[in-house]
């Protein structure tokens, strides 16, 4: 049954990343913490982020393949985020062992919810007036992007994020991108934070092969088939009609998630 649980976090993983740019960690980590016996231990979360971020690196890339096949990605507006997240995830990878389940469990579980309400409140994040492709950054954006950078590559370590849903609001709201712009610029970047990242994890614990090898095969596997198929339709579907899925989507998984955790089986995960 636990299989089960592992395939199902994996294809939601990879249907958010492939539709909207999301880490994989969005979806898996709070499925896997509260229905994963597994994963209910002193480690479980931190074992479940790493897990997630593995699953990340393949996922991330074959969306990235889609978009730029689609001329969907723009990293002459990107790189300094790209640089300052990069440099910062291995910081929080370290501040997350210290930090425990408690954490990132809740963090994770919570946040889910919110971005779903967030897509669907506003499903199409695009200006009208959003930059060219290609179009170099003014002093704002240079700013804008050190400082969110910085955030976002701490938060993908500690967290166990990609980075793709603030990377998604950065780019679309501050840096003027047109949605799948946005989505693949930020896979891009998650494809290489996810591997420092996962990697961080996995030297700071090394049980994590280990003990996991098994399930985090499976969970690379079926996330990265997701990604590609979703990839796919997103880069045919509008922009209103890739929001409103996602948004319905994460919403209701992320309030199943607090339920179960708090309400159903608030002893599940000591």
């Amino acid at each position: 049954m636990e299989y089960l649980w592992l395939i199902i976090a994996s294809v939601g993983a990879g249907i958010g990343t492939g539709l909207a740019g999301l880490s994989a960690a969005t979806v898996m980590v709070p499925i896997l913490i509260t229905l994963c016996p597994s994963f209910s231990g002193e480690t479980g979360a931190y074992q479940a982020t790493a897990i997630a971020l593995a699953s990340d690196i393949l996922g991330s890339a074959v969306t990235t393949g889609i978009y730029i096949k689609n001329k969907n990605i723009d990293l002459r507006r990107g790189w300094i985020m790209l640089v300052c997240i990069l440099s910062m995830c291995t910081v929080g990878s370290f501040a997350a062992w210290k930090a425990g389940n408690v954490v990132l469990g809740g963090f994770s579980l919570f946040l889910t919810f919110f971005i779903g309400i967030r897509f669907l409140v506003k499903p199409d994040t695009s200006h009208d007036d959003g930059a060219a492709r290609g179009e170099k950054l003014d002093w704002k954006g240079v700013a804008v992007s050190l400082f969110f950078g910085l955030t976002i590559g701490f938060g993908t370590g500690f967290v166990g994020t990609g980075g793709g849903m603030m990377m998604l609001i950065v780019f679309t709201a501050f840096l003027g991108m047109k949605l799948k712009t946005a989505v693949g610029t930020s896979t891009f970047i998650m494809t290489f934070t996810a591997l420092i990242a996962s990697v961080s994890h996995i030297i700071i614990h090394p049980a994590i092969v280990l003990e996991k090898w098994l399930p985090m095969i499976v969970c690379i596997a079926a996330a990265t088939v997701s990604s590609l198929v979703s990839a796919s339709f997103a880069n045919r579907a509008n922009n209103k009609t890739v929001g409103y899925v996602t948004g319905g989507v994460l919403t209701l998984l992320g309030a199943s998630m607090i339920v179960l955790k708090y309400f159903v089986t608030p002893g599940i995960s000591k």
